[in-house]
């Protein structure tokens, strides 16, 4: 029997979403076509795969055991795919933002390698991502892959790069700026300053993660255009401490004052690839991702004195 890899692949993102109006939003399918898709499988096959409700679909004893080698055969044939692809095109990196730690390892994974070659991308955010990733318009994309709006589609994995330290940023007059190092009990009472709190989903999720676990208020009040605007207002507005990554570049001019904090909060950064066989270049970039953060020690981290809003661990202990 000669299976479709389109009717595979659209009953194996209905079972992933129990929905088939999902499953169709994602293959860009009407409901209709979607629903012809599954129907002709479950001819082929001669079993029903889901059973249906008028409020989600549910896999069947039959549609369970297809699953596991439904989701290899899609994986064998990207990869048979992704094999005869352009290996010397640059790899599409999405980078979330050019003024976050990404960039940072973008530019520290370049030292190494001369011969890196990457076109990049700026979405606001890993969920923006996941769409080009399942599509193929990106290679590979950095961000949190916690706290997302939507959980990570099974046709994605992704590996941990680097656990970033968060600094409190103050003014040099600030009251606290005199300390070598903040803890969290220190802003308890004036709180942490975030103006407007926005960005995507899985930062806001952290951040909302290390106040409520330290019971230090985030301070949204006024506005902000920019970080260079945040910046300015931290230095010559109100005394006020905000946030910021170890890895972020900062303006020199302002004269801000930069202390850590004890326990040292951290942000975990990781690579988001697709599932299967990656071509070389995308090889080339993931092994050079993981060479580089292991010389670096980006993902070193003493328990005792950091924290981390979700630690998940393989079985060798290992941080993912």
């Amino acid at each position: 029997m000669d299976l479709d890899l389109a009717q595979v692949r659209a009953f194996a993102v209905a079972a992933e979403l129990t929905s088939f109006t999902g499953a169709a939003r994602r293959l860009h399918l009407s409901q209709q076509a979607m629903s012809k898709r599954i129907g002709r499988l479950e001819n082929a096959l001669g079993v029903a795969l889901f059973v249906r409700t008028n409020r989600a679909v549910e896999l069947t004893d039959e549609g369970r055991r297809f699953l596991p080698h439904a989701r290899d055969l899609l994986e064998r044939a990207d990869a048979a795919v992704a094999a005869l692809s352009d290996t010397d095109a640059p790899v599409r990196l999405d980078l979330l933002d050019n003024r976050l730690s990404p960039m940072f390892l973008l530019r520290r994974m370049a030292e190494r390698d001369g011969q890196l070659r990457v076109t990049r991308g700026w979405r606001g955010g890993l969920g923006n991502a996941i769409e080009p990733l399942l599509r193929g318009d990106v290679d590979a994309a950095f961000g949190r892959v916690h706290d997302l709006d939507r959980e990570l589609p099974s046709e994605l994995t992704h590996r941990l790069v680097r656990l970033e330290p968060l600094v409190a940023l103050l003014a040099p007059e600030h009251p606290l700026a005199r300390h070598d190092e903040l803890t969290m009990a220190d802003l308890r009472e004036e709180g942490i300053w975030l103006p407007s709190l926005a960005g995507p989903p899985e930062w806001l999720g952290f951040l909302h993660r290390m106040s409520e676990h330290f019971g230090v208020p985030l301070d949204q009040s006024g506005i902000s255009y920019d970080l260079r605007h945040t910046l300015e207002q931290t230095r010559y507005g109100k005394l006020r401490v905000t946030l910021a990554g170890a890895d972020m570049e900062l303006s020199p001019d302002l004269n801000l004052r930069l202390l850590p904090f004890r326990p040292v909060p951290l942000f975990p950064w990781s690579i988001v690839w697709r599932k299967g066989r990656p071509r070389p270049a995308l090889a080339r970039l993931l092994e050079l991702a993981e060479r580089t953060s292991r010389a670096e020690g980006w993902r070193e981290h003493d328990p005792a004195r950091c924290w981390l809003p979700d630690v998940i661990q393989d079985a060798r202990g290992t941080i993912r």
